[in-house]
């Protein structure tokens, strides 16, 4: 990863003159000179190199590393021992004499390095040729449980359009879209459809002429080397003109393959298609030109999973009964991935069929799977290959397998861990924050990452990555030094690290590891220049003491781990930026932490704080700070501080929603607020939240939760007019506030709200009336937990809504017909709420369906009711 290595460095290095530690002359001049050599060694990086710079990338990382843990110990030094550092000359002459070495080291390989990139002027990488083997043939052999998706891709093959359609299938590596494409292509049915069939492998860097000649078959023989392109590519024109034809392009990667191929393709209105297969979204799109075009392949469902691996290790036979039960078991372990079902299927038809082994199986890890077929797998994947993964995406991506595979992510953890690791690269208007979601939706794009939920306004708001993806991303994570992870610990056994720990710069603590914490803080006594640690998994139920000796760590989340009591050896990590920790208290010295970017902190329920919680936390002197979520925290006065960089405040007090604080906070984006109402308060004094959120111009999300709404009283003061809301606000949250459905008309008037979510008691009342002219451009509307039982407009009301939820509304009878005939709308989902509401929204689907609007889902959930079946993973939501 010598890529975000120097990405790394080069921040390091930015913030390094906005400190407040003196440098002498000499340092100074050191720092720009290795600033200068990182951009340099960075633009070298992102060509593509046909060999020999595997080794030297190493290098890299390695001297890249070293000058770092170089510049943060002597900053950090400077901060902890000021006096020691001033009155020893030695240790500066010895850190100077350092990054001359180290610089002097790079200069070569800098040299070492252009004479490559000299050396590959024009060169493309190796064909690998069409995909066979043992896997492929598998599925192709024991296709099942893709009949559906069959059906749905002959569709559009044998559709109405007498126009040229490209049709691109998409999906992760070893979901079976060659295999899908494979089986529509010799479909008889097809093969009668079309007069002329064809296909070729455009994998990565394969010349156009060898695929014009694997699709022109037997004909091409007619053409020598010496041929030029243009005459190749006019008689496949010629070839193809006036013919009904089915051309297949597999494994396309690259916008400019498909540039580079289109114009062979006559469109001569007669119903001819061209299949591609593809992991990128973003070369999709632009080959078929329309998402109507894309065919999204899904993940099998369990039993399709069982039907599959069943066919693969009994030839077709019957299971025998004993082995059903846990040989289901571990068909769902394989997560619906068509490619693992085929190697573990490959495993078992050679092992024993007994009931001990299967049991093993079935409750082992499934990276024993992966491990034992690595070569083959990496292969079949080809996710870490150069030419297919951007060097500026590589570190995104291998950060996945830090976190657990198979589980829901918020987005927002992994952008701030990105930022916080110094991986994200930004400059001019964009925030840190908008690349790395960029990011994000780079690795989706590329299949890598699977989306469960997207966000009201669009973005990604979970995700995960699959286990077969986590495990090779472990695997080459863990070979690079990039991160390591502590897993294998059983009762009786000590804990230990892999051999590549010594190197790694991140470190993770999975499961019941915890429960040998002991251990592993003696096996990290080594990795003394970690710059992460991560708990993950479940929260552990007992304090427990975190290895302290990690002086340059930049990320601490334990998170999952209780403390009765904060650790004040956080307090020396004054490289710190990203803190997230279960404690009741923090100590006004945490200030001290000047580069401290994120900070959470969470209560845990069964602690008492002995004294008056976060309010002592002097957050003001933190001028780096960008998100602090703090549950029920007063913050201080600001007397005058201002912090320029906060982006998120949430789970605060409405105490700090005055006026000073918030004009200390002049670029907040995300505000949300906790109320919890005592006996004691009384219905004269509600929190008056809204008076001065106006301050923030450039808010854009706003949540008040009242947590105990009394039902004698309002908990928050009634907003007077629009002018009381940030004129950018986009999002509104709001429960407990108890407002009478007449105040609905001030929020309505906001002219950029596009999400509304209404919690319990929100507001109070039978009816809400919507008018014409409101909402103008929501997008986004969820009601739940409400009184409400008449909910009417009139005319075409809510003109842009994409998404209505509706949750435990018993009293509400129906959907009011103007949104029947909204041209936006996407999904209707109900939950828990009367039979005429649900009859309702049949009624509007009806309606949609009318208007040709195919896509519209209507999703109907009852508590009392089985719920209907989902599908586990989602490799695309819109």
């Amino acid at each position: 990863m010598a890529y975000a290595a120097v990405v790394s460095l080069i921040q390091t290095l930015d913030q390094f003159p906005s400190d407040q530690f003196s440098s002498s002359h000499q340092e100074i001049s050191l720092f720009k000179c290795l600033h200068t050599k990182a951009h340099t060694l960075l633009v070298l990086l992102q060509k593509k190199f046909q060999t020999g710079a595997n080794e030297l990338e190493a290098q890299i990382r390695e001297v890249v590393y070293e000058a770092e843990d170089a510049v943060e110990s002597h900053v950090s030094t400077r901060y902890l021992q000021p006096e020691s550092v001033e009155s020893s000359p030695a240790a500066a002459e010895i850190f100077t004499h350092k990054l001359q070495v180290l610089l002097q080291e790079l200069e070569s390989i800098e040299k070492r390095l252009t004479a490559i990139g000299s050396d590959r002027v024009d060169q493309r990488p190796e064909m690998t040729g069409p995909r066979s083997g043992p896997l492929v043939a598998s599925t192709n052999k024991l296709l099942v449980g893709l009949e559906n998706e069959l059906s749905r891709l002959k569709g559009k093959l044998v559709g109405e359009s007498s126009r040229l359609n490209v049709v691109a299938v998409v999906g992760m590596a070893g979901i079976g879209k060659t295999t899908l494409v494979d089986r529509a292509f010799h479909d008889p049915s097809i093969g009668r459809f079309f007069h002329y069939r064809a296909w070729a492998n455009v994998g990565p860097g394969r010349d156009p002429r060898e695929v014009i000649a694997e699709l022109l078959g037997p004909t091409a023989s007619k053409f020598s080397q010496e041929s030029s392109y243009s005459q190749l590519t006019e008689f496949m024109f010629r070839n193809l003109k006036g013919r009904k034809y089915l051309i297949v392009l597999d494994g396309l990667t690259e916008t400019e393959a498909w540039d580079d191929l289109k114009s062979l393709f006559p469109n001569d209105d007669n119903g001819s298609r061209v299949v591609l297969t593809t992991r990128l979204r973003k070369v999709a799109l632009h080959a078929s030109g329309s998402i109507r075009n894309i065919h999204e392949t899904s993940f099998l469902g369990i039993e399709e999973c069982w039907n599959l691996l069943r066919n693969i290790v009994f030839d077709g036979k019957e299971c025998p009964p004993e082995l059903i039960k846990v040989g289901k078991e571990i068909a769902e372990n394989c997560h619906g991935l068509p490619l693992t079902i085929v190697l573990v299927g490959t495993m078992l038809f050679g092992a024993e069929k007994s009931l001990a082994y299967w049991e093993r199986v079935a409750d082992g890890p499934i990276s024993a799977i992966y491990e034992s077929n690595d070569v083959r797998l990496t292969s079949a994947m080809q996710l870490l290959n150069d030419d297919s993964m951007p060097q500026h995406l590589k570190a995104f991506f291998m950060y996945m397998g830090l976190l657990p595979s198979n589980h829901e992510i918020p987005a927002s953890k992994l952008v701030r861990l990105w930022i916080s690791e110094g991986f994200v690269e930004w400059s001019g208007p964009e925030s840190p924050e908008d690349v790395a979601e960029e990011r994000l939706e780079e690795l989706f794009n590329r299949s890598l990452v699977l989306v469960h939920k997207r966000k009201s306004a669009g973005g990604i708001k979970t995700c995960s990555i699959h286990s077969a993806v986590w495990h090779l991303c472990v695997n080459a994570a863990e070979k690079d030094g990039f991160f390591c992870a502590v897993t294998r610990y059983t009762k009786g056994r000590k804990a230990s690290l892999p051999t590549t720990a010594r190197i790694g710069r991140r470190l993770c603590i999975r499961k019941n590891i915890l429960l040998s914490i002991k251990d592993v803080n003696r096996a990290m006594l080594s990795v003394s220049k970690a710059r992460s640690f991560l708990c993950s998994g479940r929260d552990h139920p007992y304090p427990l003491a975190v290895c302290s000796d990690f002086g340059l760590l930049r990320v601490l989340d334990v998170l999952s781990i209780r403390f009765y009591e904060f650790p004040t050896e956080i307090l020396t990590l004054v490289q710190l930026r990203y803190l997230a920790l279960t404690c009741s208290e923090i100590p006004p010295s945490l200030s001290e932490l000047r580069n401290l970017q994120v900070l959470i902190m969470r209560r845990h329920t069964r602690i008492k704080a002995s004294g008056a919680g976060p309010s002592y936390f002097q957050m003001w002197n933190m001028r780096r700070l960008r998100h602090l979520v703090v549950e029920g925290g007063d913050l201080p006065h600001p007397h005058g501080a201002v912090l320029m960089d906060l982006l998120t405040l949430s789970n605060v007090t409405s105490h700090s929603c005055g006026e000073d604080v918030l004009r200390g906070t002049p670029n907040l984006k995300k505000l949300g607020v906790c109320i919890e109402v005592s006996e004691h308060d009384h219905a004269s004094d509600p929190s008056r939240v809204f008076d001065h959120l106006a301050i923030l111009d450039r808010l854009e999300s706003f949540k008040c939760a009242v947590v105990n709404p009394s039902r004698r009283s309002m908990a928050v003061e009634r907003p007077d007019s629009v002018s009381n809301f940030p004129g950018a606000l986009k999002k509104l949250t709001l429960s407990g506030c108890r407002f009478p459905w007449e105040d609905m008309r001030i929020i309505g008037k906001l002219p950029r709200l596009q999400v509304l979510k209404l919690g319990c008691y929100a507001f109070e009342g039978p009816v809400w009336e919507v008018e014409e002219d409101e909402f103008r451009d929501l997008r986004f509307l969820q009601l739940e937990d409400l009184d409400l039982e008449d909910w009417s407009g009139g005319g075409l009301i809510l003109k842009r809504l994409e998404r209505l939820i509706v949750r435990h509304c018993y009293r509400l009878r129906e959907i009011p017909e103007g949104i029947d005939y909204i041209i936006y709308l996407q999904v209707v989902e109900v939950v828990d709420c009367s039979p005429s509401f649900v009859g309702s929204a049949m009624r509007v689907k009806e309606m949609q369906q009318d208007m040709s609007n195919d896509d519209f889902q209507v999703v109907v959930e009852s508590s009392w009711k089985e719920k209907s079946s989902r599908p586990r993973y989602s490799s695309f939501q819109a």
